[in-house]
């Protein structure tokens, strides 16, 4: 069957390139021209399906070759697509039939208005597969809404290597999906994730159930909201390798909760393995691992520990010490879809020192370093932001987050304690004459905040007046280990231990 042709009339090289690899890539027949004359000539020897020219083409320009081509008998009927920087006034111009496009020209838009045109114009290529081309060339998620602003009804076809999909249309509306073995919005939102692979359309009648519920406009929000979460969150979710065992049995949770969390509980018994449980759960993947998360942090799900083989990182805290940090943090929370992280506060007399601990602790599985000051000209001296992170066994991850001392910034820490879970109180030699301000920042933060907190010195040799000049000024009771980083390699560990310890221990995170 032929394809619709199209005589591509631009005098940008950048412009022709653009245009002809998008509409080849959805299946036109594309010829591209530099300039009027020979957009005429090739014109007449073999007329086009459609025209797109510029008006202001070299050698014989957009509007006359217009109006040549509608004077002639075996071009008259053959639709403009006009494409200028500014509103021209074209003489012979047919609303309906013609198009007038502003630069720049949003290629959906131009491919929108292509197809309008050709279906009124009664292009023969239309009738079986009405659309088709490359999701590298147009995304699905504009595919279906061009589906919908024109109440299409009929099979959108998907393949990329082995794999394979379909989403039915009636009116426009998405009534189903399918891909792998699942439907509906799960199977949806994973086709909305294909970034290559070829699409076709096949018009036709509907005769299926609509089992997709909701607005397509809402639908592919939705879809593509998902997708950004779960990338940007994927690193708090449970391992896909994780084995999940219901702590709970279904009747003995609480009434009216979310129907996703009963069918967990349920695939949990048959399908223990995280993978294999989204796999089988009929919510969308994003919505379960997200619910996952939750269930395991509340104490619904416990996880069973993976062995780490060859390859694999070592955990840091064990799983039962996992579970009670997770415990401690969460028990602020009512909503059982809040995602689980902590957050670590250094607080600090200079960044050298802040700089010398994260160095520390490269060797703490599951610490990254890396983050952003939010005070870019007080980063070097005094950082304020997140500085590194670490991430624990299950998902579980805690911001390290650097704040100056009082005399720098004083209580703006308060905007940025949002589940804050302990304090590293840290100075070197160069702040040893700041440790009053020190001490006066880590009191205050104390007073608002019930979090265990741990001291560091980062500093050389011990100045005079030694460990005791140190807990005096911070007021230090005799229990309170004074850390010092020149020790050994494994000290910055220890603080960490010696943080979670007592945040298990204790009556810590209090509201």
């Amino acid at each position: 069957m032929a394809k619709n042709s199209i005589l591509l009339a631009l005098k940008g090289s950048e412009d022709i390139k653009a245009f002809s690899a998008y509409l080849s890539g959805l299946g036109f027949d594309v010829k591209p021209v530099r300039d009027g004359a020979h957009a005429l000539e090739l014109a007449v020897r073999d007329v086009p399906s459609l025209i797109i020219a510029e008006i202001d083409l070299p050698v014989i320009g957009g509007e006359k070759v217009f109006q040549i081509l509608r004077n002639n008998p075996h071009t008259s009927s053959v639709p403009f697509l006009f494409v200028s920087d500014a509103v021209t006034d074209i003489k012979g111009f047919k609303a309906g039939v013609d198009i007038f496009l502003m630069k720049p020209v949003k290629l959906e838009e131009l491919y929108g208005r292509i197809r309008q045109t050709l279906s009124t114009k009664g292009g023969g290529a239309l009738s079986t597969k009405e659309i088709e081309g490359k999701l590298s060339h147009m995304s699905l998620a504009d595919i279906l809404q061009f589906l919908h602003l024109n109440r299409k009804e009929g099979e959108l076809r998907l393949a990329a290597n082995d794999r394979s999909g379909s989403i039915y249309l009636k009116d426009g509306q998405i009534y189903n999906a399918s891909t792998a073995g699942v439907e509906k919005e799960k199977a949806l939102f994973r086709l909305l994730q294909w970034a290559d692979g070829k699409f076709e359309f096949i018009p036709g009648a509907v005769t299926a159930q609509k089992k997709i519920k909701g607005a397509a406009g809402n639908l592919l929000m939705e879809g593509m909201r998902q997708m950004d979460e779960f990338k940007k969150n994927m690193d708090q979710f449970p391992r896909s390798d994780t084995l999940v065992k219901a702590k709970l049995g279904s009747g003995s949770l609480p009434k009216n909760l979310q129907p996703i969390i009963y069918e967990i509980i349920q695939l949990s018994a048959a399908y223990p393995r995280v993978e294999d449980l989204v796999e089988h759960c009929t919510h969308p993947d994003y919505e379960v691992y997200k619910t996952l998360s939750s269930m395991i942090g509340r104490g619904i799900l416990e996880e069973k520990e993976v062995r780490a083989g060859a390859g694999q990182r070592q955990e840091f805290l064990t799983h039962d010490q996992m579970i009670s940090i997770r415990e401690k943090i969460i028990s602020r929370f009512s909503d059982i879809f809040n995602l689980n992280y902590g957050k670590i506060f250094i607080l600090s007399t200079s960044g050298s020192a802040v700089n010398r601990f994260i160095e520390s602790c490269g060797r703490i599985p599951g610490f990254s370093s890396g983050g952003s000051s939010s005070f870019a000209h007080i980063a070097k001296e005094s950082p304020l932001g997140t500085v590194a992170k670490l991430k624990l066994y299950g998902g579980m991850e805690l911001l390290l987050f650097s704040i100056p001392e009082a005399k720098h910034m004083g209580p703006i820490w308060k905007a940025f304690s949002t589940n804050l879970i302990g304090l590293i109180v840290l100075w070197d030699d160069g702040g040893a004459n700041a440790l009053k301000d020190l001490s006066a920042a880590k009191r205050e933060i104390l007073l608002k905040r019930r979090v265990p907190a741990m001291h560091v010195y980062a500093g050389g040799d011990t100045p005079a007046g030694g460990e005791a000049g140190f807990r005096n000024e911070l007021s230090l009771k005799p229990d309170e280990p004074v850390f010092r980083l020149n020790a050994k390699d494994s000290v910055a560990a220890e603080v960490f231990y010696g943080l979670f310890s007592k945040l298990i221990k204790d009556d810590y995170v209090a509201a």
